[in-house]
């Protein structure tokens, strides 16, 4: 339970340091709200004054902070404000509607990237020097090298543009309807979505299991479970991929995050309307309060993640139980 606690300890400083993060960062961004919502119109300076009046931009910086902390701790749900572009709708609302379609596309990317590679780290893994354990190598180099905008660009203009098969952006039909055509279109909108995101974290993921699986091929207990006759394949499967996500477990919030950074950019190329493409409407308007509300909130993914993977790996480990 020492490892429990020391991670739940280091979970609680780096949330700490986060928080104030998440108020600092947006800050440091040239210009604000009012600014934004002024350029290009015939706003007086005056007017910008009282935007910055309306918003609460002109109150000192420890006023808004003591704000931003009382919304976060002092409230259940949190409660951070009003939002500058989309007024009159609240964060937690706005946040509350984007959120369940990005956590669709990371949930099904991660669960599909740690399938993927499983299955191919268990094949290679025992057939080494042939083509199949090369190709998924040079794959997994290939994809973890290209940048994510532009797989996501690619699959448009292939699917999308030349194919027509499937949808250039958004997350369901204007006339998908109900019930079954409601989740048909639903889900054929997040296909190149996730199959982006997939390709993104597919790199690590396999990396990480082929490596600790050929560790695991130099232990002791292989090399006595093959001189007993053991058959290969329940070697693998049960005694060799099972050890080897240890460390892909263990790094479970490191994935989340890396997924999470990534889903900005693939919801901003899809025009997917998450937690993603609200980040980056908000940096574009300044809007602090989604930007502060967004980034709490993938901030708690990561570190929630983080967790699991503690337990998940606690439950493989019998040796971290001591």
């Amino acid at each position: 339970m020492d490892f429990i606690k020391r991670r739940i300890l280091v979970s609680l400083i780096v949330f700490f340091v986060a928080v104030n993060l998440d108020f600092i960062l947006p800050r440091m961004v040239p210009g604000n709200a009012a600014e934004i919502f002024a350029s290009g119109t015939k706003f007086s300076p005056a007017d910008v004054l009282l935007l910055e009046q309306r918003f609460g931009l002109n109150q000192p910086l420890y006023v808004q902070y003591f704000l931003f902390l009382k919304g976060i701790f002092g409230t259940w749900p949190p409660f951070f404000g009003i939002s500058y572009n989309y007024y009159p709708l609240t964060v937690s609302g706005i946040i509350g509607i984007r959120l369940p379609w990005t956590l669709l596309l990371v949930s099904a990317s991660l669960l599909l990237s740690f399938l993927i590679s499983y299955i191919l780290a268990a094949v290679s893994t025992f057939k080494r020097g042939g083509k199949f354990e090369y190709g998924s190598l040079y794959s997994s180099i290939v994809l973890w090298s290209i940048p994510g905008f532009w797989i996501g660009l690619v699959l448009i203009w292939i699917f999308s543009v030349m194919l027509g098969w499937l949808p250039v952006f958004g997350n369901v039909d204007f006339n998908s309807g109900t019930g079954i055509d409601y989740i048909r279109s639903v889900l054929v909108h997040a296909i190149l979505p996730v199959i982006t995101l997939t390709a993104i974290v597919f790199g690590q993921d396999y990396f990480l299991l082929r490596s600790a699986a050929l560790r695991e091929l130099r232990s002791d207990y292989v090399v006595a479970a093959e001189s007993r006759g053991l058959n290969r394949r329940t070697l693998a499967m049960g005694y060799v991929l099972r050890n080897a996500l240890l460390p892909l477990v263990s790094l479970l919030g490191y994935l989340i995050a890396i997924l999470v950074s990534a889903v900005v950019v693939v919801e901003a190329v899809f025009g997917y309307p998450g937690i993603g493409d609200l980040i980056v409407d908000g940096i574009l308007n300044r809007d602090y309060p989604v930007l502060e509300g967004t980034f709490f909130v993938m901030t708690v993914l990561v570190i929630v993640g983080g967790l699991i993977g503690d337990l998940l790996v606690l439950k493989l480990d019998p040796r971290l139980r001591r």
